[in-house]
């Protein structure tokens, strides 16, 4: 299942340390599947990923992990696995007989919430880099950080800041899911705002014409430049695909050309 998403979106042909990868998943779709999909892909080249935790829980993907050949629970108790669960963290903040030593970094200002958010990323990256030399920070999703309130402008200010990683640490990538909702200006220009500097952006959104039984939605990727080892014409030059979840696998293909699921 990886595999196969991962060639469609071209990323088997080039490294990504130093890059940034963005999924706009659109209104109506699902485009965890590609955050999965890329995970996989980390954890088989031996590398370490540090989730952040905004929308899904951690046992949400050890599950899908498991049916992708890998075990996230197993990897996170070896350390090669790091994990930051918001809600989580937010639970324990707000009660009083907590004990954690998080309790206090999600309540006061706007401003120290993502800035005690990104210290606590920071602190994941330099321990899985001392154990994995390539460690992939990955967000799901950014855009959930306006659901629980926070600014627009701070949410940008806490994405320049894991940008930073890119340049300061050797080895990092950054993965970063967003949504937007129809009518949602605030979610349109996050994404936006992710997709204008990312490396690669990924589009999910559902079929035009509606519903189908063959085919859940549509993938489009768009590769901004290219390393020197790999060219454009080296690569596939189809950039848009229909796709089909199946329980454990993803199934892509050419527009017109869905085969018979049923």
């Amino acid at each position: 299942m990886a595999a196969l998403v991962c060639s469609a979106l071209g990323t088997d042909k080039e490294s990504l340390t130093g890059k940034l990868i963005s999924i706009e998943e659109h209104h109506g779709s699902d485009g965890n599947f590609v955050l999965n999909c890329l995970i996989a892909d980390q954890v088989q080249k031996d590398g370490g990923v540090c989730l952040l935790a905004l929308h899904n829980t951690f046992g949400h993907y050890h599950n899908v992990g498991t049916k992708l050949g890998y075990n996230l629970q197993q990897l996170q108790d070896k350390g090669f696995v790091e994990t930051i669960e918001i809600l989580k963290l937010l639970n324990e903040s707000m009660n009083s007989n907590s004990e954690s030593n998080n309790r206090w970094l999600l309540l006061g200002k706007e401003d120290l919430i993502v800035k005690n958010i990104f210290l606590m990323i920071k602190e994941k990256i330099d321990k899985l880099l001392q154990v994995r030399k390539l460690t992939s920070l990955v967000i799901d999703d950014l855009s959930d950080l306006l659901c629980l309130g926070i600014p627009l402008k701070e949410i940008l200010l806490f994405f320049q800041y894991c940008r930073t990683l890119l340049e300061s640490e050797h080895g990092v990538s950054l993965i970063v899911l967003t949504h937007i909702a129809d009518g949602d200006e605030e979610q349109r220009l996050l994404s936006a705002s992710v997709a204008h500097v990312a490396d690669i952006v990924v589009t999910i959104c559902g079929l035009k014409t509606g519903r189908s039984n063959d085919v859940s939605g549509a993938l489009k990727v768009h590769h901004k430049g290219w390393n020197d080892a790999v060219t454009v014409q080296e690569w596939n030059k189809q950039n848009f695909y229909h796709f089909k979840l199946l329980d454990r696998q993803v199934k892509t293909f050419a527009p017109g050309t869905a085969p018979s699921l049923t």
